[in-house]
Formats: C-alpha cells, structure tokens, sequence
C-alpha cells in the first residue's frame, strides 16, 4: 500500500517545519519506508492498521509539541499484488 499523507497543524502559525521534522521521525523510529516531498510525504506500508497506529502517534506527537488541531489529508493506493513507491515512479518515467 503507498499513502500519501499532508498534516497540518492548525493554530501554530505559519512555520510548519518543526512539526514537519516530529512526523518524519516517527516514520524514522518505525523504520517505515517513506520519501518527503514538498506538499506532503509518501509512505509505503503493509496493512490499514499499520496506517492508523502511525497517524496515532503522529497526532499524539504534534499534540505534544503544541498543536491544538491537527488536520489530515491522505491518499490511498492499494494494490492486490502490492506496489512500491519506485515502480510506480519508473512506470511513468519509461513512458515519456
């Protein structure tokens, strides 16, 4: 499964990078596949449940840094034979 996920902490000011920064870590701590991107980062994870334990700690995590909301935004695809992040780029890329 690869989900893109955009958090925004809501009521900390313009400047996201710190809170930025705490989701990667978790991805990190967890050894969780992931790529950052300008507008969100991409993760590559095995199961739904793996996905909710890891927006759980994300929003334990920001919580604890300050935020008092946080908003989520995610993108889901789920493949039967399974996907990877590359393939799906070098897909695209060998067709142009």
């Amino acid at each position: 499964m690869i989900v893109e996920i955009s958090v925004v902490p809501i009521g900390v000011g313009e400047s996201l990078s710190k809170y930025v920064a705490e989701v990667i870590r978790v991805l990190r701590e967890k050894n969780i596949k992931h790529e950052l991107t300008a507008m969100g980062t991409i993760l590559e994870l095995s199961s739904f449940s793996e996905l909710c334990e890891i927006l759980e700690e994300i929003n334990k995590r920001l919580f604890s840094l300050g935020s008092p909301r946080n908003y989520f935004v995610l993108k889901i695809d789920v493949r039967k034979k399974g996907g990877k992040i590359e393939d799906k780029v070098r897909s695209v890329l060998e067709k142009i």
